[in-house]
């Protein structure tokens, strides 16, 4: 998926009418604390995967729902045994290569935990935030039903679900043929600047994809920075020349300061590519 750039956030606040309280200082670390989680939720709904590592190599993230006004049935438990409520809940609806597969995920704020000082990185699995995920499989059949057996024997044994090397597989390639009629069909009915746009759009997917599969593959939090750098780069070498060259620039010269500078640089000028694109297409 692709996060929200600061702005977006703050503004989706605002329509939700949840957001009259938050000043836009804040909005980065709400993001920072927001991508951390997500990607803490996917790679523990992964781990409930691997038990259908062999029947699925690739599943997806297909939807989801946010219900936060809504107690699973495991929460309202909880909460009538005299602890504390999740302070949101969300429905993940995940692809396992073609079947759709409900997952509940609580949301638990615990000031009792330690919380670090630092804003988490996107992929920091280890950090400190003071925010505890109760992620499992919805029992909406027989097999998730067996799957929380599984995974709960496993938890009390201080096991892991078993999984091939490489899995989940990297991005699988587009069907071309598919691809193209979708593009072609949509086309028809688009005006100049959103023809020129997608072009663009399509040509720097075309350059990149090998970036974008590699950053899905990290397996480290250094690892998964470097990717996220590389594919930043690709991106906006088509999109930003010249904040790219300026961080080139830096690199040779090895200033740290520099690269932090141009580098961001190189991120705000694509996302801004990434929200203009956005209003083209709005109705």
């Amino acid at each position: 998926w692709v996060y929200p750039s600061e702005q977006m956030f703050y503004n989706a606040l605002q329509r939700k009418g949840k957001g009259s309280d938050v000043q836009e200082n804040h909005v980065s670390k709400m993001v920072a604390i927001h991508n951390n989680m997500n990607e803490k939720t996917w790679r523990q709904l992964l781990m409930w995967e691997r038990l259908h590592c062999k029947e699925c190599n690739d599943p997806r993230l297909l939807r989801f729902t946010g219900r936060p006004d809504e107690l699973s049935p495991k929460a309202r438990l909880k909460t009538m045994m005299g602890y504390p409520a999740p302070f949101d809940r969300h429905d993940w609806i995940v692809d396992r290569c073609g079947k759709e597969v409900r997952y509940i995920i609580d949301y638990y704020h615990d000031e009792a935990l330690p919380v670090d000082q630092r804003l988490p990185g996107q992929f920091n699995f280890n950090s400190n935030t003071q925010i505890t995920l109760d992620v499992r499989t919805a029992i909406d059949s027989p097999e998730a039903f067996k799957d929380r057996v599984q995974m709960g024997l496993l938890k009390i044994l201080g096991g892991e679900p078993p999984a091939p090397e490489n899995w989940p597989a990297s991005l699988q390639k587009l069907d071309e043929e598919k691809s193209k009629d979708r593009y072609d069909q949509s086309k028809a009915g688009w005006n100049r600047q959103q023809r020129k746009f997608m072009e663009k759009f399509n040509a720097m997917h075309e350059k990149c994809k090998g970036r974008l599969d590699d950053l899905r593959t990290c397996n480290s939090e250094e690892d998964c920075l470097k990717k996220t750098m590389a594919k930043d780069i690709c991106i906006g070498e088509m999109v930003c020349p010249k904040e790219v060259s300026s961080f080139m620039q830096a690199l040779e010269k090895g200033s740290e300061a520099d690269m932090e500078t141009s580098y961001a640089k190189v991120v705000d000028c694509t996302t801004k590519f990434k929200e203009e694109g956005e209003k083209l297409f709005q109705k």
